[in-house]
């Protein structure tokens, strides 16, 4: 469905904000689903919407709207059958364009003909604790309140209306029900397919193998056939259409000169004295953070100049290092998190949201935010048992709206020392360390990282994807509003080295997330907008950023995945070329950096650098070089290409692509898509997965706001006049022991950064 659709000449369209364990969304829904089929029964010209996050599928929800509603209105003949249209908001797009604060949830937007925003209401059931507690009488005011909304628009529309305020059997909308008194259910499922001709399916015979997927070296081969089910709601596995198996060309293939190398490179230290650098990254607007005066020192920024951004871990900052591309006029400033020894403690990799042209709105756009991945377990500086309470660090580069601030917390001026404040952070991914912004299009805020969570289920580590959607912003700790989603089927494996960096990218244009997994030398090919919800997260990893249901956290399964090259030897950093066309690994175990074809997987040329303990690389996007950090050395590095390749090379990469390979797989997919819909076809998906969404259990959230001091969501709690009596209540506290039970987040999360029991941090 797309909103555009509802934009025409006399229509009204009315969109529900629910989540999935959300109570008073539950008890709302029915009258919604009622109130939806009434009217447009009446006023066909009359749409309503369910913008569903969180657990379940449309299917579920519908059949759980329509018993619902005859449940609420159970002297009215009228059933919910095309109304409302339930969408799986996955991206949260609705939400964030609608209901952002002050709308919590369940809340409603009422749009007219031309998708202007005419009302927005809160539902009446917001605010009880439990789907019984709002009783039904309550929930069937929202009726009311939604009929005379839309009376209001039709009227000015210049229609009469009358029919639609009246259920079909003549009940006035606020007309008595029979209470509910047990827990509502839902309908039963259509039933499958019993005989023998409907069970199973119909599976032709498969082609021959394909052509190679590449001319030279190593690569893939694939076969395909129409596989399809007897009866078309058979919900049993029918066999993959699609199956792989790897060839070996007889030709080797030999080394590619690229431009980011050339003939003969050589390397330049750029920047020495960092403190066990993790990864570099370069800002998208060079000057944007430092202005030209800062801490009392003068910057002056070149109109194509670079700005290097190493994170350290050692002590826990990051260096920013300004016109890097030219040692004459190269200065470096060093800076900490207010709280680094939470926020920025022993960060191992660093992104940008590099994003300039994303078509969001001003107000949403988070180009120039940048995030970083913690390698820790919550210990504040060794002083506290580890909880696992840490995750991704959030900012904004934009250093006014105290996103920059001084040692009390205040606007850092001219010519004092200044310190980052964040604008968001997640917690469900202690000991991370990687970390990859999505250049996606979809979300509200492009504000999707995916990282590299080391501890995982504790035996191995695992990929997650963190939306923080609307980051709460400097002086405020609410964790409400998020989405994060792990893949458990991603298993990935650090190794014993503690100062690891693990690289990650993703493609812009193909939507390919690489990864690596050091320990295993292997680099993963995963499908950045595939896999399934299957499971809410919040039993099997209890420690997360927030009970309420529009903070998000599940697990999802079917994610398409692929070894994209294996056999190295601890690789760590990652940088995709700016053209798209090659990715760089950094091979710490060799001390080289290897390119690769982005497009066939072909190790195109590798370069020895010399440098034993490599860790995060980038490629400048103006002066399009190669530049890493080492560990140990505490250096930043630049490859200095030397000359220019042939005159062969010169219009581009040579692809190693095999063009009947292509020719082939487009034919595959031209046919399987033919008969299954756009995406049915790739390589690397497991056709016989399945997922049964589960609807998590409601006790596992809250319903409502708390206003304790820990995790108050008090957008102002670290105010002095925003600060609630119990996070007041903290300053006195000494039992600072790593066993006592003073939680140190609930001194950060109610204002205390100074706090005597904290480590200390200059403040």
């Amino acid at each position: 469905i797309q909103l555009s659709n509802f934009r025409q000449a006399g229509h009204v369209t009315v969109i529900a904000n629910y989540y999935t364990g959300c109570e008073a969304g539950r008890r709302e829904s029915g009258v919604f689903a009622h109130v939806a089929q009434r009217w447009n029964d009446a006023y066909p010209n009359v749409n309503f919407v369910t913008s569903l996050k969180g657990g379940g599928d449309c299917s579920y929800w519908s059949n759980t709207f329509q018993k619902d509603a005859t449940d609420l209105y159970p002297e009215s003949d009228l059933v919910p059958t095309t109304m409302p249209l339930t969408i799986d908001d996955d991206a949260s797009q609705i939400e964030d364009y609608y209901f952002t604060s002050p709308y919590p949830h369940p809340s409603y937007v009422i749009l007219d003909e031309n998708l202007v925003v005419k009302n927005k209401i809160v539902g009446p059931c917001c605010g009880y604790e439990s789907y019984f507690e709002c009783e039904p009488s309550t929930a069937r005011e929202l009726d009311a309140t939604l009929s005379e909304i839309i009376t209001e628009i039709l009227e000015s529309y210049g229609e009469t209306v009358a029919a639609a305020t009246e259920s079909p059997t003549g009940a006035p909308i606020m007309g008595t029900a029979a209470p509910i008194t047990s827990a509502p259910t839902t309908l039963e499922p259509t039933p499958i397919p019993t005989t023998e001709d409907e069970i199973g399916c119909n599976v032709d015979e498969f082609t021959e193998w394909s052509s190679c997927s590449t001319t030279c070296g190593p690569g893939i081969q694939f076969r395909w056939r129409i596989v399809s089910p007897k009866a078309n709601n058979y919900s049993g596995n029918c066999a993959s259409p699609v199956e792989t198996r790897s060839c070996e060309n007889t030709t080797p293939c030999e080394s590619q000169c690229v431009s980011e190398f050339g003939p003969e490179p050589s390397l330049r230290v750029v920047e020495r004295n960092l403190s066990s650098p993790r990864d570099v990254a370069f800002h998208p607007t060079p000057g944007y953070h430092l202005g030209s005066y800062s801490e009392g020192r003068p910057f002056e920024h070149d109109i194509n100049g670079e700005e290097a951004w190493v994170v350290n871990g050692n002590n826990h900052s990051v260096s920013i290092i300004v016109n890097s591309h030219d040692p004459e006029k190269q200065t470096v400033l060093s800076r900490q998190d207010r709280g680094y020894y939470h926020y920025m403690i022993n960060a191992t990799a660093l992104s940008f949201n590099t994003i300039a042209d994303s078509g969001r709105s001003e107000s949403q756009d988070t180009f120039n935010y940048w995030a970083v991945c913690n390698n820790n377990r919550n210990t504040y500086m060794d002083t506290k048992e580890a909880n696992f309470f840490m995750g991704p660090t959030l900012y904004d580069s934009n250093p006014a709206n105290l996103n920059l601030v001084n040692r009390a917390g205040k606007e850092c001026a001219r010519n004092e020392p200044c310190y980052f404040l964040h604008s968001d952070m997640l917690h469900e991914s202690p000991a991370c360390i990687g970390i990859a912004h999505d250049p996606e299009l979809r979300t509200g805020y492009g504000t999707v990282y995916w990282a590299f969570d080391t501890s995982g289920d504790l035996k191995t580590g695992q990929l997650v994807r963190f939306d923080f959607r609307q980051p709460h912003g400097p002086g405020s700790m609410d964790h409400s509003t998020a989405a994060v989603r792990r893949f458990p089927e991603m298993k990935l494996n650090k190794g014993d080295l503690n100062t690891v960096h693990a690289g990650m990218v993703v493609h812009p244009t193909n939507r390919i997330l690489y990864v690596v997994s050091p320990e295993e030398g292997i680099i993963w090919a995963v499908g950045a907008d595939t896999g399934k919800y299957s499971r809410t997260a919040r039993d099997e990893y209890p420690i997360y950023s927030n009970k309420l249901p529009s903070f998000e956290y599940s697990i999802y399964e079917c994610v398409q995945r692929r070894v994209f090259a294996d056999k190295l030897e601890s690789p760590t950093g990652l940088s995709l070329s700016n053209d798209g066309t090659k990715l760089f690994v950094a091979e710490s175990g060799t001390s080289k950096i290897k390119i690769f074809e982005v497009e066939s997987g072909a190790l195109l040329n590798e370069m020895a650098t010399g440098y034993e303990n490599i860790r995060g690389m980038a490629i400048s996007p103006i002066t399009n070089k190669i530049h890493f950090v080492d560990a140990e050395r505490n250096v930043l590095v630049a490859v200095e290409p030397s000359g220019a390749c042939s005159e062969e090379n010169e219009a581009g990469l040579t692809s190693r692509v095999s063009k009947s390979f292509l020719d082939e797989q487009e034919n595959a997919r031209e046919v399987l898509e033919g008969l299954n819909g756009e995406g049915y076809f790739a390589l690397d998906k497991d056709y016989e997965c399945v997922v049964n969404p589960n609807i998590p259990n409601s006790t596992l959230f809250e319903q409502v706001h708390t206003t304790s001091g820990y995790a108050s969501n008090d957008t102002n709690v670290q105010a002095d006049a925003g600060m609630d009596a119990n996070a007041a209540l903290l300053a006195n506290r000494t039992d600072c022991g790593a066993t006592s039970d003073l939680n140190f987040d609930a001194l950060l999360l109610g204002g205390f950064y100074c706090h005597e029991c904290l480590p200390v941090n200059n403040g």
